[in-house]
């Protein structure tokens, strides 16, 4: 069977047959039959056969897969998978063409094969990133640290590649390195620290499905605080909001805590969580006035219904001791008034948890906190929804003659210091 040398040797020598009489003819006869004719004939044929395959048949099939329109062909084509190949080529060609001149085994071949596998190892990689990428953009594979694996696979192929070539090189069993590795144990564990702890890392929190590419995550001991985009074996890139890029080592994620907003987002709602500091002076029962002006608010309509009721029953049973009557409080109508406000705003999500709660007083007042969720967990909307409602509690407040906690400011305090140089 005719191998791929003996094709080539074929060719030389019909070249070599050709170049003889015009070799005699100029002179040069010395060079018949002399080893200087065979390595420059296959020298020349290397050359022509490299350019053929890199300019012509690699172009071909750059093209044709380029026209193919499916993922894993654009990316084989973008990462380039097909230029270690013609790397390959001349190495290949040149050692065939030595024919008897490289003996079996000779230092010749096994640095020719040796180049060949490290080569083919380069192939292999770019493959497996193009595969990465395809993956990456599979919804079957969002969210999974696809990337981390395909770095890890490709981390063993580097080693394997470059364990085989230098036995090809030197003429030795894989065994005998392997082996030999054994007691570089230590230094490997020192070399491959931050991938160990990178891997250990992300099988841990992938495994426990704690992060995924697309996450926001706040990590507060590294002021980190943003969208994750990339889990990769060595590093984690976080995209923060000014669109800055962070990058920090996978093995982080196991050392510091951090808070991972998913939830948020699959629950269809953002929490509101947030205190009017009421002044509890401005605490009081309701009198005749005020009772007759929030009679008005439609929100407030079926609260001072069912509350009525309720506080004229409750007063029937102590009809003697009118000091421990229930009345209406301003504060208790202002919290009623904004749970019915919450109720009926069409950005708020009625599904989730709802309250508006009175916390324990404090000398910084009394702190009445709204509860709920927005319906969208679009940042920007949520900040306008949270804002649009305290704008209105905020303005409403007096109505119900409600005062906020609020320090002194400069203007009060020269205003106090106009009254009394007024007053004397």
């Amino acid at each position: 069977m005719t191998t791929f040398s003996d094709l080539i040797l074929v060719f030389i020598n019909f070249f070599k047959s050709g170049l003889e009489d015009l070799i005699f003819l100029i002179g040069l006869d010395w060079l018949i039959g002399s080893i200087f004719l065979h390595l420059i004939i296959a020298l020349v044929f290397t050359i022509i056969i490299s350019l053929v395959f890199n300019n012509l048949i690699l172009v071909f099939i750059r093209k044709w897969f380029s026209k193919v329109k499916v993922s894993i062909t654009e990316q084989i084509v973008k990462k380039k998978v097909f230029r270690p190949i013609g790397w390959a080529i001349p190495f290949l060609v040149f050692e065939a063409s030595l024919g008897n001149l490289s003996p079996d085994r000779g230092i010749v071949e096994r640095i020719t094969f040796s180049l060949i596998i490290v080569v083919f190892t380069f192939s292999l990689t770019r493959l497996l990133s193009s595969l990465s990428e395809v993956l990456k953009g599979n919804k079957a594979f969002s969210g999974t640290p696809i990337q981390s694996y395909f770095q890890l696979l490709k981390l063993i192929f580097y080693v394997f590649g470059i364990v085989i070539a230098v036995c090809v090189l030197t003429a030795t069993s894989p065994w005998t390195i392997l082996s030999g590795l054994g007691a570089l144990t230590a230094v490997l564990i020192l070399a491959f620290r931050d991938t160990i702890l990178g891997l250990v890392a992300s099988i841990q929190v992938f495994g426990a499905d704690t992060i995924r590419e697309g996450d926001w995550v706040t990590i507060p001991s590294l002021d980190i605080d943003g969208d994750c985009m990339e889990v990769g074996l060595h590093t984690v890139t976080v995209r923060s909001f000014d669109q800055a890029l962070i990058t920090f080592p996978t093995s982080k994620l196991l050392e510091h805590a951090f808070k991972n907003w998913r939830g948020l987002e699959e629950a269809g709602g953002r929490r509101i969580k947030r205190s009017l500091l009421i002044d509890q002076d401005s605490v009081c029962f309701l009198d005749k006035e005020m009772d007759k002006r929030l009679k008005k608010i439609n929100l407030l309509s079926t609260h001072f219904k069912e509350k009525e009721a309720e506080i004229s029953e409750a007063n029937s049973m102590i009809i003697s001791d009118r000091v421990n009557h229930r009345k209406l409080t301003n504060i208790g109508v202002f919290r009623a008034y904004i749970l019915s406000y919450l109720k009926s705003n069409k950005h708020i999500n009625q599904d989730l948890t709802m309250m508006v709660r009175q916390l324990k007083p404090s000398p910084n007042g009394i702190p009445l906190e709204i509860y709920t969720f927005t319906k969208s967990t679009d940042w920007v909307e949520y900040e306008t929804v949270q804002s649009d409602i305290f704008d209105h509690l905020l303005a409403i407040l007096n109505l119900f003659k409600l005062r906020l906690i609020q320090y002194p400011s400069g203007h009060d305090i020269r205003n106090i210091g106009n009254k009394i140089r007024d007053d004397n």
